[in-house]
């Protein structure tokens, strides 16, 4: 090899070697996060809730320089230590380091919406103390890891000062990515979700004192020659029961629960014969009275109280489960079979 050739190889290879093994432990967590976890589309616009827990002092420092010619590609979202983080949007925790990195504790989630949603500066000490001695025990909620679901509203970790907020004071650090992990400004979504969206339980179920009412059903008179409106019919053979509604047609109770939310016993049911029954024409399903019940689906933890119309609309955190229906709210909560969930449309989250 020509000397020359060989000194410049020898200078750059000791020159580069550094830099090259820094950017590959810069680039660790982005080539994780692009390649570890499957594209999802998009959605629409992402619809989250305030991801501290009673809120935080926060502008829009979005695109703001930071040292090294850097810009905030994030809102700083200020809150007392130890404060609850929780999922502004549900998803599967695609990174949860389990030793603290150089850029503190942090978590990312990839959104059931598409979206990317990263958490940093989650705290580092341990408790009561400033001393970055914490583990993973005092940065994230129990549970929380790696690979798992999460839904929204769920507690995931602890605002903190970890990483490079020793000396700004403890804040979340907030992202929101699309699928190339370009950042977009989370602040105007950050602005929505703090429009109060409140619930009333006695006006929910005020509001629709009969099926009728709730399904906003109208008179029909060439069709209830054979449904009387608002009687309850069933056969002697099947033991299914249906409302007459306004309109001339039948509406099933999916069981016994949705019934119960509607009627105490089965003492006006009317017994009429299978070919008057087939006269009448099935016009769906009976969803839950309002403001009788929160409900969930089977195969999610969600957890929804019900307004007029078969509207669902989710209980944000389990204080505000509690704030409407009281301390033993998750008593009050039935099942909806995953089949009968189409019965039902999600309206705006209760986050007051």
């Amino acid at each position: 090899m020509n000397i020359r050739l060989f000194l410049y190889t020898l200078v750059t290879t000791i020159i580069l070697l550094p830099l090259i093994a820094n950017a590959q432990l810069y680039d660790d967590f982005t080539y994780k996060w692009n390649h570890d976890t499957p594209t999802i589309a998009i959605s629409g616009p992402p619809e989250i809730i305030f991801p501290v827990e009673g809120g935080a002092i926060f502008y829009d420092d979005f695109g703001d320089g930071r040292s090294g010619g850097r810009t905030h590609e994030a809102n700083d979202l200020m809150a007392p230590k130890m404060t609850k983080i929780i999922a502004a949007r549900g998803g599967t925790v695609s990174f949860a380091p389990m030793t603290e990195p150089s850029y503190g504790y942090m978590l990312s989630i990839r959104g059931d919406d598409g979206y990317k949603y990263n958490y940093l500066h989650i705290n580092n000490d341990t408790l009561g103390t400033d001393d970055g001695l914490g583990g993973p025990e005092t940065a994230y909620a129990p549970g929380i890891s790696q690979g798992v679901q999460v839904v929204q509203g769920q507690h995931i970790a602890w605002v903190g000062d970890s990483g490079n907020a020793e000396n700004t004071g403890p804040h979340l650090h907030f992202e929101i990515r699309i699928a190339d992990d370009s950042a977009i400004n989370p602040y105007i979504y950050l602005q929505a979700s703090l429009k109060i969206f409140a619930y009333d339980v006695a006006e929910a179920k005020t509001a629709s004192p009969t099926i009728n009412h709730d399904k906003a059903l109208t008179i029909n008179p060439d069709l209830t020659s054979y449904c009387s409106p608002g009687s309850l019919i069933r056969t002697a053979s099947i033991s299914s029961v249906y409302y007459c509604g306004a309109d001339g047609k039948r509406y099933v109770f999916p069981n016994l629960q949705t019934y119960s939310t509607w009627y105490d016993d089965f003492s006006n049911v009317e017994i009429i014969s299978l070919e008057d029954i087939g006269k009448i024409s099935l016009g769906g399903n009976v969803t839950y009275r309002p403001g009788v019940k929160l409900v969930k689906i089977q195969t999610d933890t969600r957890v929804y109280a019900v307004s007029p119309g078969g509207t669902l609309r989710l209980m944000e955190t389990p204080v505000i489960a509690e704030k409407y229906y009281g301390k033993d709210w998750n008593k009050q909560v039935e099942d909806i079979p995953d089949t009968f969930f189409s019965n039902y449309k999600v309206g705006k989250s209760i986050n007051n």
